[in-house]
């Protein structure tokens, strides 16, 4: 019985979820404006692809849209307005697994996520934009839960380091083939 329960935990799986980007403005706003509102809160959406070896562990690749941040305000004695920070990227993942039913599973994951932010707004009447890139760590925790052998779906909170600390509260979709 364990064999067959480990084999079908095996094999490649696919999905996409959608959720609330939440990011700290603390790293990369005060470069854009000196004082004035920000608003860090986003829709977010990934699409995934992974590989699960066995009951407990998976590797995942994802393309992340975290959304942006908006922001408006001074910088120095110059009025900014319209200004926006998009972050997106790629991750990598290492996933464990811990089933508690045949049908529900908690899982934790670690990794590196690739990104590239763009920034936009205007600062003294003038047009700006700007983007910086890199690769920082990825965290996340969530559930699964399985409607069919090949159909599942998937609650998760991740968090990203990039320009920001960037988390995403998401649910979605799994299909394993």
């Amino acid at each position: 019985m364990l064999a067959v329960s480990q084999a079908l935990a095996q094999g490649f799986y696919i999905g996409g979820s959608v959720g609330e980007s939440d990011a700290d403005d603390g790293n990369a706003i005060p470069d854009l404006i000196t004082s004035g509102p920000v608003d860090g809160k986003d829709s977010g959406m990934k699409f995934f692809g992974g590989y699960q070896f066995n009951q407990n562990l998976a590797v995942e690749l994802a393309y992340v849209d975290l959304g942006k941040v908006t922001y408006s305000g001074m910088f120095g004695a110059l009025f900014v307005t319209g200004g926006t920070v998009k972050t997106s990227g790629f991750n990598a993942s290492v996933v464990g697994t811990w089933p508690l039913n045949p049908s529900f599973s908690l899982f934790a994951k670690a990794g590196l996520f690739a990104w590239d932010a763009k920034a936009r707004d205007v600062t003294g009447g003038v047009p700006f934009s700007g983007s910086d890139d890199g690769a920082d760590l990825s965290l996340g925790f969530g559930g699964a839960y399985s409607l069919t052998k090949n159909f599942s779906l998937r609650a998760e909170w991740e968090q990203f380091e990039a320009v920001d600390k960037i988390s995403l509260l998401s649910i979605g979709v799994a299909y394993k083939f």
